[in-house]
């Protein structure tokens, strides 16, 4: 009776390891001859992030390179991108990009993102959460970037069904006066963004975002160079993400634009190479590392 219950022990406590930690696994039960001897260790599987739609680390970096259009001349992009979530329910999110046109490297505008992970409730593969977060863009020096520094700040929501995901965003960038007199004066920057995502499986993950981007006119009237009118256009990205070795995947995507701006000649002097498709549609390819 004693050596009955040493053996049922360990397979109860695998049991409820996978039930408690697995994000997805339907698969049927498979039966295996008990072995003769006690297991004294249980391996539970790797616990997934809950960082993004697309089952992100704790800790991230992506890097990809962009094909582009800036001023009917074709130009590429390469971003850089890091997400830190901490134990805390904070998270920081850094970005970069460097482009090369025909008239030299030109480099961006340094983002800094600050988020708080507000409500979170439910098991990792129902999840909903709603997260706030504040930041900066800061100025630029070179021909492409901008000598503004915006203040950003947003909400987003997503919630998980399984393998599937969805998520819905809403962000305001309050644009600060350009140091440049030749760069284009606006006011505030509405986006919202609405994205889903799907795990087929552990090594493939899809998702889709739209996103609409609002641009209102300048206020500072006082400026030569302003946004008279309001500008809005949409775009439309998927994106595909292939594991190549553990904690490496490969991104690839696409950005289309929806819609065109009325203005569209007016703002290439906004220096808005920041906000996806605001110029033309582009594609893209990288690496994302995880811990």
């Amino acid at each position: 009776m004693k050596k009955s219950f040493q053996k049922i022990v360990p397979s109860v406590l695998f049991l409820f390891s996978l039930n408690a930690h697995a994000l997805v696994d339907y698969s049927e039960p498979v039966s295996e001859p008990q072995s003769n001897k006690v297991s004294t260790k249980v391996q539970s599987p790797r616990q997934e992030s809950k960082s993004s739609l697309i089952w992100k680390s704790d800790f991230s970096l992506t890097t990809n390179y962009e094909a582009i259009e800036i001023n009917n001349q074709k130009a590429g992009v390469l971003n850089f991108n890091t997400h830190v979530q901490t134990p805390f329910n904070v998270y920081f999110d850094l970005s970069y990009w460097q482009a090369q046109t025909k008239i030299g490297s030109q480099s961006g505008n340094p983002k800094f993102i600050l988020g708080f992970n507000w409500l979170r409730f439910g098991s990792p593969s129902e999840e909903a959460r709603l997260d706030i977060y504040g930041g900066a863009r800061m100025k630029g020096s070179s021909e492409l970037a901008s000598s503004r520094t915006d203040k950003i700040f947003g909400a987003e929501t997503t919630k998980r069904f399984g393998t599937f995901g969805l998520g819905l965003g809403y962000d305001i960038t309050m644009t600060g006066a350009p140091q440049k007199a030749t760069d284009m004066s606006l006011g505030n920057i509405h986006r919202i963004a609405v994205s889903g995502g799907w795990m087929v499986s552990n090594d493939i993950q899809f998702e889709v975002e739209l996103e609409n981007f609002k641009i209102n006119p300048a206020s500072d009237q006082s400026r030569p160079v302003r946004l008279t009118e309001a500008a809005s256009f949409s775009t439309l990205s998927p994106k595909l993400n292939l594991t190549i070795v553990p904690a490496v995947n490969l991104e690839l995507g696409a950005r289309f634009r929806t819609n065109k701006p009325k203005n569209e000649g007016q703002l290439s002097q906004a220096k808005l190479f920041d906000l996806h498709g605001a110029y033309s549609n582009s594609l893209f390819a990288g690496l994302n590392f995880n811990i």
